[in-house]
């Protein structure tokens, strides 16, 4: 029996992940390639699922929430495989949480009850090049998180190091030298916005034609031609490509598999013992706050906030809002809400004085638009 190709694309929160599976599912379309995902979040609000479902509806995707593969969600890894194995397709995507530890992850997929039916064919990383550095610093404190971001870095093949573009060469060399301490025989590309030659991930891989011997064809109603695109901005300089092919090596650092369960806890948010925790926050519609409003309020949570994203019905419809960098992005998205809601993932988050300060703004707009009515 043919064994169906898995490419496994891993990195911490904010990295570019979903942007890159994006261009990657756009290439395999092209190729007349059929293509399922597993997608897993922190959160119990699947964001990404939604990001990419939305972008091409008739896609096969598996969604595990609220917790890891790697943890509290992996002993549901192999019937979501199995429910995907269903659909037949070429090759399968798996996207993993911002905290996974894809060694564990891998060494799961080597069960023979899946291992049979499955050849990891290539293992992505990557790197948020503004950040990297930062949050090595950052998390110092926590071992376990440490591990994990660096667990990331060596696990990988192929090494992406993306959001070049808001970094200059110093930077960018100092994290290349930092990642080449970790990780020195994978391949290594320096990118913005995750745009990147797709041949070099699609190459060595061993796609088998199906049993059938038919060739798949992308649904029409799937929209190719703007997937990944809408957030593209000025494409890297050729000086910034350089950098993979030059960079510096030093010695590999072998980590040991580390344990990384996230704990449970009622209602709209869950903590990690890493000091990591998600919280959702729900936002009515039509929203009453305006785009300025949001990104003071998440500003002023400071380094603790690493990451946020969910969708919102604006005065301009159904939005995706994402912050990362301790910048916000706002973007038009076809999927219908029925509430809106946003997705906060920090480091030790003060989870009840930030529900209140979120209910506080949303009470205070209406209130204002209610004695605005009654002077009239």
């Amino acid at each position: 029996m043919n064994k169906i190709p898995v490419v496994l694309i891993s990195g911490f929160l904010g990295s570019g992940k979903t942007t890159l599976l994006l261009r990657l599912l756009a290439y395999a379309a092209k190729q007349q390639w059929r293509t399922a995902v597993l997608m897993n979040e922190m959160g119990e609000q699947d964001v990404d699922g939604d990001t990419v479902s939305g972008e091409m509806p008739d896609l096969p995707i598996e969604k595990l929430l609220e917790g890891c593969i790697c943890c509290t969600r992996r002993d549901e890894l192999g019937q979501a495989l199995q429910t995907l194995f269903n659909q037949k397709p070429d090759l399968i995507f798996i996207e993993t949480t911002g905290v996974a530890n894809p060694e564990q992850i891998l060494e799961d997929l080597q069960d023979p009850s899946l291992s049979d039916q499955i050849s990891i064919q290539r293992k992505i990383a990557l790197a948020d090049c503004s950040k990297f550095l930062e949050y090595n610093s950052f998390f110092a404190s926590s071992r376990e998180l440490v591990r994990t971001l660096r667990g990331q870095i060596s696990f990988a093949d192929m090494i992406i190091l993306n959001k070049a573009g808001d970094c200059n060469e110093k930077q960018i060399n100092k994290v290349i030298t930092s990642i080449r301490k970790i990780n020195t025989t994978a391949s290594l590309a320096v990118t913005d916005y995750s745009r990147l030659d797709e041949n070099e991930v699609f190459t060595s891989l061993q796609l088998q034609p199906r049993e059938d011997g038919s060739h798949s064809s992308p649904p029409s109603n799937r929209r190719l031609g703007n997937l990944a695109d809408r957030t593209q901005d000025k494409p890297l300089t050729d000086d910034h490509g350089k950098h993979g092919h030059d960079a510096p090596e030093g010695t590999v650092i072998n980590l040991d598999h580390h344990s990384h369960q996230h704990g449970e806890e009622s209602g709209h948010s869950s903590p990690s013992f890493t000091g990591l925790d998600t919280l959702t926050l729900s936002a009515p519609s039509p929203f009453p706050l305006q785009m300025s409003v949001i990104e003071s309020f998440l500003a002023a949570l400071g380094s603790s906030l690493i990451r946020a994203k969910g969708y919102i019905h604006l005065s301009t419809g159904p939005s995706l809002l994402q912050w990362a960098g301790s910048q916000l992005e706002c973007q038009p998205s076809t999927l219908q809400l029925q509430r809106g809601y946003l997705t906060l993932i920090g480091h030790r988050l003060n989870k009840t004085r930030i529900v209140q300060e979120w209910e506080d703004l949303l009470s205070g707009v209406v209130q204002c638009k209610l004695d605005g009515w009654l002077d009239r």
